[in-house]
């Protein structure tokens, strides 16, 4: 375990090292995302092959892709501080793109260390180089100053604690999944038991879920700092709170209904389709308070 503490700072230690060379940070993603392809390859690899090497390759690569996202974060945070407009990395689009990679990226590791269960990454990490490729492809990248609504200690607060949520849900949803393919192939060996998936759903939830609340909590507060109140029924803030009554209705089915199995995992995947559609389809396609975040 102290070995694992000691792996986590060095690699954080080095990500501070990158991102003070004098390159752009850009670059730092752009080699993040190309590392997160390779891993999703690997892990995609490893249980078709059973081979230990993929298996180390594939936890190797994504650690390294996760180190050189910090570098990106943190370099882009000094360029916009050298720019006169210093903001934290998440701030519009492709910055919360690559955050949201990365947030889940960790959280998928603390998962592996724990359970020793890679497969999971299978489905998780493709996922997040999805999310990193499309912030490459289709997010603009410039640095550029806040709208005045945004320059509050609140953007600190309440966005690292939304994306958080995200990518719990986001670990929660491959858990769910697998669980529903292990039903579908129960001899298979590829998967651990069922419990153990539902278990691995049930915790990534059960953490993130008041992490979610606080989301809105603290958006409520800033909206009201920055535009008066605390409610404006705003497409985002909509679903965000159907997104909240989703989870909750899956906490509430199984820890007071008794629900378990497939009921409650078609739950979680559906409750993921709404995860999608108030970041994507809401910041891209419905013009509200939140339309900063598309470029």
């Amino acid at each position: 375990m102290l070995s694992d503490y000691l792996i986590a700072f060095l690699g954080i230690f080095i990500a501070i090292l990158l991102s003070l060379l004098q390159v752009d940070n850009v670059f730092w993603y752009k080699s993040a995302t190309l590392l997160y392809a390779l891993s999703s390859v690997m892990y995609l690899s490893y249980p078709l092959f059973r081979n230990s090497l993929f298996g180390k390759v594939s936890t190797l690569t994504l650690f390294l892709g996760l180190l050189l996202n910090l570098a990106g974060m943190i370099r882009r945070g000094v360029q916009s501080y050298q720019l006169g407009v210093f903001h934290p990395p998440w701030s519009n689009l492709f910055e919360a793109l690559t955050f949201w990679s990365f947030i889940a990226g960790s959280i998928y590791l603390l998962i592996e260390r724990k359970y020793a269960l890679r497969i999971l990454g299978t489905f998780v990490v493709p996922l997040i180089f999805g999310l990193s490729a499309f912030a490459m492809l289709k997010a603009s990248k410039d640095i550029t100053p806040l709208m005045p609504a945004l320059r509050s200690y609140w953007l600190y607060l309440h966005v690292v604690t939304a994306f958080t949520g995200y990518a719990g849900f986001t670990v929660a949803f491959a858990g769910a999944v697998l669980y529903l393919v292990k039903g579908r192939f129960p001899q298979t060996k590829l998967l651990p038991s069922q419990d153990t998936l539902e278990e691995i759903t049930y915790k990534a939830i059960i953490v993130v879920f008041p992490v979610w609340t606080a989301s809105i909590i603290l958006g409520s507060a800033w909206a009201n700092e920055a535009w008066g109140g605390y409610w404006s029924w705003d497409p985002k803030e909509v679903w965000s709170l159907i997104v909240w009554l989703f989870f909750g209705a899956y906490l509430h089915a199984r820890q007071m209904l008794g629900w378990r199995g497939r009921r409650v995992a078609w739950m979680v995947v559906l409750g993921f389709i709404t995860v999608l559609i108030c970041f994507f389809a809401i910041n891209l396609y419905f013009p509200g308070l939140h339309s900063y975040a598309t470029d």
